[in-house]
C-alpha cells in the first residue's frame, strides 16, 4: 500500500455524516417503541372494558345502552381525574434510575435512589387506595344527583333505574383501578412496559368472557357487564400488588435495568416526597379535571336529543376514546425519555421531540382512518349496536369524529412533552380555557337545536384550542420545537459545509502538500 492510500479516509464524507444520524434516529425509535408498544395494552384496559360492555349491552337494549352513557362519563371523569397518581409516579421514578449510579464497590448512591423510588410507589399506592375508597363512597352516596348531572333528565325514571345498578357495581372497583394505575406508572417509570401489558391483557380477556356470559347468555344486561368488569379489575390489581411485593428487594437486584420497583411499606411520606409529588400531581389533577369536565359536558348536551341521540353518542365516544389511546403511549414515552435525557443528555432532546411528533402524526392518521371505518361500516356498526336508527345517526358523526381524531394525538403528545421538559404549570390554564371555549360552543348547540352533530363539532373545538394553548403558553415547548424542526435545516447546512471542507482538505493534502521522505511531483514544484 502506498503512502497516498494509507492517508486516504476509510469512508466517504457522505457515509460518515449520514450514518450516525440515521443510527441515532433508529435508536430513538427503538427506545420509544420499547415503552410505547407494551404500555398501549395497559392504557387500553379501561377503554376496552367499557367498549366491550357497550357492545354486549347494545345487543340487548337501546335504553340500557343509553343509560350507560352518563355512567361511562362519570367513570372516565374519575379515571382521568386521578390518573395524575400514575403520571406523577412515572415521572418521579423515571428521574431517579439507580442503575446509572450503581457501583459494586460503593452502593450508597444507588441505595438512596432505590429507597426513594420505593417510598414514592408505596406512598402513591396508599394514596390510590384511600382516594379510590373516597370516590366509591361518594358515588354510592350521591349516585342519583351525579347521574342527573351527567345527562339523565330528572323526569326520566326508567333511564335512571337502568343506569343506577351499573354505576354502583362499577364504583366498587375504583380503589383497585387506582392502585393498578399507580403500579403501572411504577413499571413505566423503570421502562418495563411488558409487565402491565401481560396483567391487563389477561384482565381484558376475563372481562370479555364474563361480559358475553353474563350479559348475552344469562340475561343480566348492564348489571352483568358491570359485574364482569369489576371482577377483571379487582383480579388485575390484586395480582399486580402481590407480584410487586414478592420482588427481590436488594439494592443489586433493584438497580438492574428495567427492573420494576418493589412494593414495600416505607412508612409515612417525607416532606420532600410529598412536595415533589404534589408539584406534579396537582397540575396533572387540574388538567384531568378540565379534560373530563369537557367530555361530561359533551355527553350532557347529547342527552338533550333523546335516547337515540345519546345512544349514538355513547357508541361513537367509546370508539373514539378507545382509538385515541393509540398515540397515547407516545405521551408516556415522552415523559419517561425526555425526563431522563433532560438530566444528563440534553443535546438529544430536540431530535427526540422531532421523532416523537413524527411517529405521533402517523398514528393519529391511522387512528382517524380506523375511526371512520368502524363507525361507517354497517357490519362493524351492527356489531356494536343493533338499532338501525342509532347506526344511521352514528354515520352522520363520522366526519367530525375522524377530524378530531386526526389531531387529538398532537394535543396529547404536547402534554407529555411539556411534562418531560418540566414545563407543565400552564396545563391547568389550557384546560380551563379549552373547557370554557367548548362550553360556549355547546351552549350555542343547545340553543339552536343542532343535536349530536353539533356536539361533535364542539369536540373539534376542544382539541384545537388545546393545541393552540400549548403553542401560545409554553415557551420551552416552542424553543425545543424550533430546535427540532428549524434547527435540523441548520444542521444539514453545517454538515454539508463540513463535508466540503473535509473533501477540500483531503485534496489539498494529497496533491499539494509535500510528503515526508518523498520527492514532490514536478507539477507541484515552484
Amino acid at each position: 500500500m502506498t503512502q497516498q492510500d494509507s492517508d486516504a479516509p476509510s469512508s466517504s464524507p457522505s457515509t460518515t455524516t449520514k450514518t450516525p444520524a440515521k443510527s441515532e434516529t433508529r435508536q430513538m425509535i427503538n427506545e420509544i417503541l420499547a415503552i410505547a408498544l407494551p404500555s398501549l395494552g395497559g392504557m387500553l384496559l379501561d377503554p376496552i372494558m367499557s367498549l366491550i360492555d357497550t357492545a354486549c349491552v347494545g345487543q340487548v337494549s337501546t335504553t340500557a345502552l343509553a343509560a350507560m352513557a352518563p355512567c361511562t362519563s362519570i367513570f372516565q371523569f374519575a379515571f382521568f381525574a386521578f390518573f395524575f397518581l400514575s403520571a406523577a409516579t412515572t415521572n418521579l421514578v423515571a428521574s431517579n434510575p439507580p442503575e446509572s449510579v450503581y457501583d459494586v464497590a460503593d452502593t450508597t448512591e444507588a441505595a438512596k435512589r432505590v429507597d426513594f423510588n420505593e417510598r414514592v410507589v408505596s406512598n402513591a399506592a396508599g394514596l390510590a387506595i384511600v382516594l379510590g375508597s373516597i370516590v366509591t363512597m361518594a358515588l354510592v352516596r350521591f349516585s342519583d344527583p351525579l347521574l342527573h348531572l351527567a345527562g339523565i333528565p330528572v323526569g326520566n325514571t326508567a333511564l335512571l333505574n337502568a343506569a343506577r345498578p351499573y354505576l354502583l357495581i362499577r364504583a366498587m372497583g375504583l380503589p383497585f383501578v387506582f392502585l393498578a394505575t399507580v403500579l403501572q406508572g411504577s413499571s413505566l417509570g423503570r421502562g418495563d412496559a411488558w409487565r402491565p401489558l401481560r396483567i391487563f391483557g389477561t384482565a381484558g380477556l376475563v372481562n370479555l368472557v364474563g361480559d358475553v356470559w353474563l350479559t348475552l347468555f344469562k340475561g343480566w344486561g348492564a348489571t352483568g357487564a358491570a359485574t364482569a368488569t369489576v371482577v377483571a379489575q379487582v383480579g388485575a390489581a390484586i395480582y399486580y400488588m402481590i407480584s410487586s411485593m414478592r420482588l427481590d428487594k436488594s439494592v443489586e437486584a433493584s438497580s438492574k435495568p428495567l427492573r420494576d420497583v418493589a412494593l414495600v411499606w416505607r412508612g409515612l411520606p417525607s416532606k420532600h416526597i410529598v412536595k415533589t409529588f404534589l408539584n406534579v400531581a396537582m397540575v396533572l389533577f387540574s388538567r384531568s379535571i378540565g379534560l373530563m369536565l369537557a367530555f361530561s359536558m359533551l355527553t350532557r348536551t347529547a342527552a338533550l336529543g333523546g335516547e337515540t341521540a345519546l345512544a349514538a353518542h355513547q357508541v361513537t365516544l367509546q370508539v373514539w376514546w378507545l382509538l385515541s389511546f393509540l398515540p397515547e403511549p407516545m405521551s408516556v414515552a415522552a415523559q419517561t425519555l425526555i425526563t431522563r435525557d433532560m438530566k444528563d443528555r440534553k443535546f438529544r432532546v430536540p431530535k427526540l421531540v422531532k421523532t416523537l411528533y413524527g411517529m405521533c402524526g402517523v398514528l393519529g392518521l391511522s387512528a382517524a382512518a380506523l375511526t371512520g371505518v368502524i363507525l361507517h361500516a354497517p357490519a362493524v356498526a351492527g356489531a356494536l349496536v343493533a338499532d338501525v336508527t342509532v347506526q344511521k345517526m352514528m354515520a352522520s358523526l363520522v366526519p367530525f369524529a375522524v377530524l378530531s381524531q386526526s389531531y387529538c394525538p398532537m394535543a396529547t403528545l404536547s402534554d407529555g412533552v411539556c411534562i418531560g421538559l418540566g414545563s407543565f404549570s400552564h396545563l391547568p390554564v389550557i384546560m380551563v380555557a379549552s373547557f370554557l371555549t367548548t362550553a360556549s360552543g355547546l351552549a350555542l348547540v343547545a340553543s339552536q337545536n343542532m343535536g349530536v352533530v353539533g356536539v361533535w363539532a364542539c369536540m373539534n373545538v376542544f382539541m384545537s384550542t388545546r393545541i393552540a394553548g400549548h403553542l401560545v403558553m409554553s415557551g420551552k415547548l416552542r424553543k425545543y420545537l424550533k430546535k427540532a424542526f428549524r434547527g435540523e435545516k441548520k444542521n444539514l447546512q453545517t454538515k454539508a459545509s463540513q463535508k466540503n471542507h473535509h473533501l477540500w482538505k483531503f485534496v489539498m493534502t494529497q496533491y499539494y502538500e509535500p510528503k515526508q521522505g518523498l520527492e514532490q511531483p514536478n507539477h507541484c514544484r515552484l
